[in-house]
């Protein structure tokens, strides 16, 4: 069990891994503390805030199952504990923690930047790191076509090199099958970028089964996103 706490109002992007948990990446021939350091992970602690929540107030959990609700009420704060074992834990990390992989020659794919995996699903991290610095590298991500994944991408800060008229807050589907890559403005820059470093703070999800879009998307949604790769 666990709960947000926030000390002012906050909105969040949720991530749910339905039936399974996340796990770290394979970090491969680059070892276990590429990306970020295991370390770095930070867990819950039992300090002095969390034992003064400890009351005998009436407690409400919500437990998600099978895309619903239920409700199990507890006659004080089902948050009582004093230690734990086990395999899964609440874990967090800071993107300031997180030291991307880099190549002098040659632009990563968005694969390298997983943080965490999940059965049907992975989450990146974007965050600031130096360009390609070889004169012919490609300085911007290559035009793909997504053939096994749906993929989202908000947007939380910064300006990103690849988009056009990409703002901080917004988000981006690209759905199987739909072909894309850098906007024509950023194709200007794909031998000499401007700055020498991104500034962009992202998180990426591809997920292997197809995303339904709700019906309150309709509301924020930019028609005429599909137009931005055309040139001006």
């Amino acid at each position: 069990m666990w709960r947000l706490s926030p000390r002012q109002p906050t909105l969040s992007l949720m991530v749910e891994a339905t039936n399974e948990h996340f796990t770290l990446p394979e970090k491969g021939l680059v070892g276990r503390h590429a990306i970020f350091d295991p370390a770095m992970l930070d867990t819950p602690h039992i300090d002095d805030a969390f034992t003064a929540q400890q009351d005998e107030r009436p407690w409400k959990v919500s437990v998600k199952r099978r895309h619903a609700l239920s409700t199990v009420s507890f006659p004080f704060n089902p948050l009582d504990v004093v230690g734990w074992h086990g395999d899964l834990s609440v874990v967090r990390i800071n993107w300031r923690d997180i030291r991307p992989l880099m190549s002098h020659r040659a632009h990563l794919p968005p694969s390298a930047h997983t943080t965490f995996v999940a059965g049907r699903f992975v989450v990146c991290t974007f965050v600031p790191r130096p360009f390609e610095s070889d004169p012919e590298a490609l300085k911007l991500p290559f035009f793909h076509n997504n053939d096994d994944f749906d993929e989202v991408i908000f947007y939380h800060k910064g300006s990103f090199f690849s988009r056009d008229n990409i703002h901080p807050g917004m988000m981006t589907v690209h759905p199987s099958g739909f072909t894309h890559g850098p906007h024509p403005k950023a194709l200007n820059n794909m031998l000499s970028q401007p700055k020498p470093a991104t500034d962009e703070y992202a998180v990426m999800i591809d997920t292997r089964d197809p995303l339904e879009v709700g019906e309150a998307a309709a509301s924020v949604e930019n028609a005429a996103y599909v137009d931005s790769w055309k040139a001006q």
